[in-house]
């Protein structure tokens, strides 16, 4: 498992003790399937997942319409953040759109004090890192909105 997340890139750069201590916190590694629903939006986040191979969909749903992709998480990427904030509820509904493949981390874990001895320098490296996805995710998403926006003139 300690390999398989050093060669991932949301941990390119960390310290080999933070790797570690990430290892600890995995629960394995998931295969889904195309088609697969990994979470549905309002169930408990308590997951996190690196993706090692595949893609998934992001998808928002409003009534009387087919369910809308908001955003692609590729291979290499990280798959949900919202374990991190209460009231640890997912957004949206994830599904896969090819085969995927992804290492499976214990947000519950990792966000309790101490679950995962985490000295507090790599909390930092970790939220930093975490923070830098969602700063990502929402300049895509806004991007994303011009687009809309902009075919409507």
């Amino acid at each position: 498992m300690r390999d398989l997340l050093a060669a991932h890139r949301f941990t390119s750069g960390f310290p080999e003790g933070l790797v570690d201590e990430l290892a600890a916190c995995a629960l394995g590694t998931v295969r889904w399937e195309p088609g697969t629903v990994i979470f549905r939006q309002g169930q408990q986040a308590d997951r996190c997942y690196l993706i090692t191979h595949g893609d998934v969909a992001l998808e928002i749903h409003s009534p009387g319409a087919q369910p809308r992709i908001v955003q692609t998480v590729n291979g290499g990427e990280v798959l949900g953040w919202s374990w991190i904030f209460a009231p640890f509820r997912w957004s949206f509904d994830a599904r896969a759109l090819t085969s995927t493949e992804a290492i499976e981390l214990d947000g519950a874990r990792l966000r309790e004090d101490g679950a995962c001895d985490l000295p507090a320098e790599y909390r930092y490296l970790l939220m930093a890192r975490f923070a830098r996805l969602i700063v990502d995710r929402l300049h895509a998403t806004r991007l994303q909105l011009l687009d809309v926006y902009a075919s409507r003139d």
